[in-house]
This record gives structure tokens, C-alpha cells and sequence, in this order.
């Protein structure tokens, strides 16, 4: 029985969404990086506030709540330092004018089906489908299950698994990869 395909964008499909985004304005590539690179939940980027980022350190930290925001358990911190360089290119653009991101999640919903529509991409393209895409790459990347939930603020571990299940990484590239660190 096969399992279901997580619904996720291509590579050629998430660079045609990104050059959409870099066609609208700052919030439109926050959004973007926010959820395709950085993994964080509609809800999240909804309430982003410039204090939750330590520019210097490279890293968000979402947390546990912050007047009307709260995680549901996803409190997390989020490093960017090793990731692209136009996250923290956006980031900085974006805050160096607002304090916070401050929209509801129907706006966040209604930018990515805009981008989606000036990158003519069909399908199911929404936030959720950007941060399975950022999880798929960080499984691709050989980024365990457990280094997979905390990036990503899941719960359960199971829901890492299925990503890294969905990538079909073997044990004989991930031991190729790693050869120098066995002992």
C-alpha cells in the first residue's frame, strides 16, 4: 500500500513561486522565506514580531505566547545562519521599516495563491505546501527525524519520519555522507 504524497512543491515550482514573490512587495518574500525556507506556520508568520528575531545570532525564536499568539506547544527556536542568505536578506528588509508582520491568516493565504497564480502554478499551492517543502528539503538534506521536529516545532516524532520516509534517503547514502563522523 503506497502512502500518501505530502503535499509539497518541486524545485522548479518553489523557484518560480519565489521569483513571484520577489515580483510583489516585502511582505510577499517574507512570507516566502518565512514558510519556504524557515518551516513556520501561517499562524506564526501572522504574529512575527521583530523582538522574536536575534539579527546578529541569525535565529527566531517563536514563543511559548506573545499577547494574542500562542504556539500550542510549538515554541521553538529557529537558526538561519546555515540556511540561504536571502532569509536573512528578507528578514532584514521587512523589519528595518515594521515592527511586526500584524495580518490575519487569510492574508497570508490570499499572497502565496497570488504568487502562485503570477508564477502560473496549478494545484494545491498555499502556506502548508511551502513548509512541507521546507521540510522535505531539510529531510532530502539528511537532517535526522529529531533535528526534523525541533526545526519544525512538531510534536510527535512520527511526523518527521514521514517526510524522511517520503524522501527515500538509505542508509548506505546517509553512511557515505557521514563516514567521517563514525568512530
Amino acid at each position: 500500500m503506497n502512502k500518501p504524497e505530502i503535499n509539497r512543491l518541486d524545485r522548479k515550482e518553489f523557484e518560480l513561486l519565489w521569483e513571484a514573490a520577489v515580483e510583489g512587495d516585502p511582505l510577499d518574500r517574507l512570507i516566502f522565506v518565512c514558510a519556504g525556507h524557515l518551516g513556520m506556520r501561517v499562524s506564526e508568520i501572522a504574529h512575527l514580531k521583530k523582538d522574536w528575531i536575534d539579527f546578529q545570532n541569525e535565529n527566531i525564536y517563536v514563543p511559548r505566547e506573545d499577547g494574542q499568539f500562542q504556539s500550542n506547544g510549538s515554541f521553538r527556536s529557529i537558526p538561519y545562519t546555515s540556511l540561504q542568505s536571502k532569509i536573512s536578506t528578507e528578514l532584514r528588509r521587512y523589519f528595518d521599516y515594521n515592527d511586526a508582520v500584524d495580518v490575519s491568516r487569510a492574508t497570508i493565504f490570499r499572497r502565496v495563491k497570488n504568487m502562485a497564480q503570477r508564477a502560473d502554478l496549478t494545484g494545491k499551492v498555499n502556506p502548508q505546501a511551502l513548509r512541507s517543502t521546507c521540510a522535505f528539503q531539510l529531510a532530502e538534506a539528511g537532517v535526522n527525524a529529531q533535528g526534523l521536529r525541533q526545526f519544525m516545532g512538531w510534536k510527535e516524532l512520527n511526523t518527521a519520519q514521514k517526510y524522511i520516509e517520503q524522501v527515500g534517503v538509505d542508509a548506505e547514502k546517509q553512511i557515505k555522507r557521514n563516514k567521517d563522523k563514525l568512530w
